[in-house]
C-alpha cells in the first residue's frame, strides 16, 4: 500500500462495545476488552499501513444503531465515510440525517442479519428512497442469491455495490449459474464490485489462489473503473464462509498480509490505483485534504 499516495480500505467495521451495546443475535462482534478492534485501534492500523481513508460498514451485530460508525466517522475530518444499517421502513428524515452525518449508502446483509430481506413487500419502497436520496445499496448475498434479486435492483436503478466477490461456492466453480449472473450484472449495468473477503471464502493461505480466478472474472466484467477494494479488518469469525471448509480456518495475522492479496489478485499498477483511490474518491466524495494518519484523535 505504501506505494500509493492515497488509498481507501472499502471493507471494515467499528466496533465499539465498551461504548455501544450489541443488539442483534447474529453478526461478527469483540470482546469489550480488545480495545485493538475498538476505534483507537482502527486509525492506529489503517494509518500505520499507508491507508488514508476508509469506508466503515455497519456490522450485523449492531442492527440499526448505527452510532459506532457514525461517531468515528465525525472525528475523521472526512477521511471515513460509512455504509449504514436502516430499517425497510425509515423515513426520508432518516436518509437525509444520515447523508448529513456522512453516510453514502446502506448496507443489505442477507448473510449476516436477515436471508429473507429482498422476499419482503417493504422491499421496493425503500430501494426507492435509497435512489431518492442517492444512497448506495451494497448488497451481502451468496452467490446463488444473485438472480432472484437483481432485477428488484434495475427497477429501482439503485447504485449497487456487490461484497465480498459476490459470495461464490468456490466447489461449483465460475460456471455455476448465480456467479455468472453476477458477471452478467457487472457487464451490463453500472454496478460495483468489492474486492474483498478472500480469508472467508478461500480453502487456501493468502493469497487465496483459489479465489483469484474469482476475482479475475469479476475484474474483467466490472472492468477496474467499478471495482472497490477492502480488508474485512479487525478479521473477525475467518471460520464463517459461504461453505463449511474441511480445515480450521487460521486468524489473519496482520492487515498488511491481508491487503496484499490485492497485488496477486490485481497485478496491474495501474488497475489498483482505480481500485484503491480513484474510485472510491469518484463513488463516495473523498478528497485529498486530509489522511487518517495525520489526524490527532482522541477516543
Amino acid at each position: 500500500m505504501s506505494s500509493h499516495e492515497f488509498a481507501v480500505d472499502c471493507h471494515l467495521h467499528s466496533h465499539w462495545p465498551q461504548k455501544y451495546d450489541y443488539l442483534h443475535p447474529t453478526g461478527s462482534r469483540i470482546d469489550k476488552s480488545n480495545l485493538a478492534a475498538s476505534p483507537s485501534g482502527l486509525f492506529k492500523t489503517l494509518g500505520s499501513n499507508g491507508i488514508t481513508h476508509c469506508l466503515l460498514i455497519q456490522p450485523g451485530a449492531y442492527a440499526f444503531d448505527n452510532r459506532a460508525m457514525l461517531d468515528v466517522v465525525a472525528m475523521s475530518k472526512g477521511t471515513v465515510k460509512a455504509l449504514a444499517g436502516l430499517p425497510l421502513d425509515a423515513p426520508d428524515a432518516d436518509f437525509i440525517d444520515l447523508k448529513n452525518r456522512g453516510v453514502v449508502g446502506v448496507r443489505l446483509s442477507l448473510i449476516t442479519f436477515d436471508p429473507h430481506l429482498f422476499e419482503s413487500d417493504k422491499m421496493g419502497a425503500f430501494l426507492r428512497r435509497c435512489h431518492k436520496h442517492d444512497f448506495w445499496v451494497e448488497v451481502f448475498a451468496g452467490a446463488g442469491t444473485w438472480p432472484s434479486i437483481i432485477p428488484q435492483l434495475l427497477r429501482s436503478e439503485v447504485k449497487v455495490i456487490a461484497e465480498h466477490v459476490g459470495w461464490p461456492m468456490l466447489a461449483e466453480g465460475i460456471s455455476a449459474p448465480g456467479f455468472q449472473a453476477l458477471l452478467q450484472f457487472g457487464r451490463t449495468t453500472n454496478a460495483v464490485i468489492k474486492l474483498s473477503g478472500g480469508f472467508r471464502i478461500s480453502w487456501k493461505p493468502q493469497p487465496y489462489d483459489d479465489v483469484k480466478p474469482f476475482a479475475v472474472e469479476l475484474l474483467t466484467a466490472f472492468g477496474s473503473d467499478r471495482c472497490i477494494w477492502g480488508s474485512d479488518w479487525p478479521f473477525l469469525n475467518p471460520d464463517v464462509g459461504p461453505a463449511k471448509r474441511p480445515m480450521k480456518i487460521p486468524p489473519v495475522e496482520s492487515y498488511r498480509g491481508e491487503a496484499d492479496v490485492l497485488s496477486s489478485w490485481v497485478p496491474s499498477k495501474e488497475a489498483r490505483q482505480k481500485i484503491l483511490w480513484d474510485n472510491p474518491a469518484r463513488f463516495f466524495g473523498f478528497t485529498k485534504s486530509a489522511k487518517l494518519g495525520e489526524l490527532s484523535l482522541s477516543f
